[in-house]
């Protein structure tokens, strides 16, 4: 039997649960972020006490911060990551829309702007000041961008405003003239920094990355039973998780995840000196290859250490993925076909195998200039 609430209020109908009347209740408070219906349930053996949670549940939509007009553009992107956003993406992911709530709208001016007074000048205003006077980069301002447009779409959707205005907002041009450059080490400093390595467990993994172009999550996370005649099977990666618990506050984790791609998960032949490295390690009761008591090595030593070895030698200091770099293009240096190359590094376009050959190359323009001088004609 269904009851009608009224005026909307939705309905309340009458079953059974063990031969005893028992009451339900649906109703619809609102909309999600692709614009359906959120609706919520009850159930009890008093009629009157899911009337009353029916009641609350309708108080509380109709009067929560989505439908206050007065609410400022700030509070409402507050309000959108953590109670609709954080639900939807990685922890991860979502500490990157807290970074952006709290480090480019919370001490702007466009955080104190009703929402339902942004318009299209507000947003180019805004975008303006942070190019010009804030030096946030073109790319970094994209990236921003698109999370606002997210969120007044959002808006939209609830209608709380008619129209997203971030559509006639003009952004400065990303450049593509090739700036990101590729850094490797010459053959004389990875001989210079082998040399000068130590059998501590973060020297022997940095040894160990230069013999088979690991990113640092994968070699992080590597275990004696990924070893199989002398190849390494590559099947996780050990990565940051943070978990936010309210604004500026959030705790960092790392944990051992799925690797990203399907082309990540490969196989790499171990050359013998990979296996000499792997020699001087000690197979205790620890599945993890390189470890610190047992537990991973924590992910900024290798940079660290690497750092302090490039000062001491006297080089140009690079990162640690700089290594993964160094190691393709020994591998381009051997006349390896680029398509090896790819599957080897776990790269699943090859268009990121391209770049780092294309920089080679340009290191080798003088090479092929004698050989064309060599010739015969």
């Amino acid at each position: 039997m269904k009851f009608k609430n009224g005026n909307g209020d939705g309905s309340i109908w009458k079953t059974e649960r063990n031969g005893k009347p028992y009451y339900k209740a649906s109703v619809t408070i609102g909309k999600d972020a692709k614009g359906n219906l959120i609706r919520r349930s009850f159930g009890s053996a008093s009629r009157a006490l899911v009337r009353d949670k029916v009641t609350k549940a309708l108080y509380e939509a109709q009067n929560n911060i989505y439908n206050n007009k007065d609410i400022t553009f700030g509070n409402f992107f507050k309000e959108w990551i953590f109670k609709f956003k954080k639900n939807e993406v990685q922890p991860n992911t979502f500490s990157d829309y807290e970074s952006t709530y709290r480090t480019k709208i919370l001490n702007y001016e466009i955080h104190d702007i009703k929402l339902r007074k942004i318009n299209t000048l507000t947003l180019q205003k805004y975008f303006n000041y942070l190019y010009d006077n804030e030096n946030v980069s073109a790319n970094n301002l994209k990236r921003l961008y698109i999370k606002i447009k997210s969120c007044l779409e959002f808006a939209k959707v609830q209608n709380i405003i008619n129209s997203n205005f971030c559509a006639g907002v003009s952004l400065p041009r990303i450049s593509k003239d090739g700036n990101k450059k590729i850094k490797v080490f010459t053959k004389e400093e990875q001989s210079a920094i082998l040399k000068s390595l130590t059998d501590r467990p973060v020297d022997l993994l940095i040894a160990f990355t230069f013999y088979t172009g690991l990113r640092l999550g994968e070699v992080l996370a590597l275990y004696w039973d990924d070893i199989d005649d002398n190849y390494l099977h590559i099947r996780r990666q050990l990565q940051k998780n943070i978990e936010v618990k309210d604004v500026g506050k959030s705790k960092l984790t790392y944990i051992f995840k799925e690797l990203k791609t399907k082309s990540s998960a490969r196989e790499i032949p171990l050359p013998k000196q990979a296996l000499k490295i792997l020699s001087k390690i000690d197979k205790t009761d620890c599945k993890l290859i390189f470890n610190s008591n047992c537990q991973p090595i924590e992910r900024k030593r290798p940079q660290r250490r690497l750092a302090k070895i490039c000062k001491d030698l006297n080089i140009t200091g690079r990162s640690f993925h700089s290594i993964r770099h160094t190691y393709a293009t020994r591998l381009f240096e051997l006349n390896i076909p680029i398509k090896t190359i790819q599957v080897t590094l776990g790269h699943s376009e090859i268009s990121t195998t391209m770049d780092i050959y294309t920089h080679v190359m340009k290191d080798k323009k003088d090479e092929i200039i004698n050989k064309f001088d060599d010739l015969d004609w």
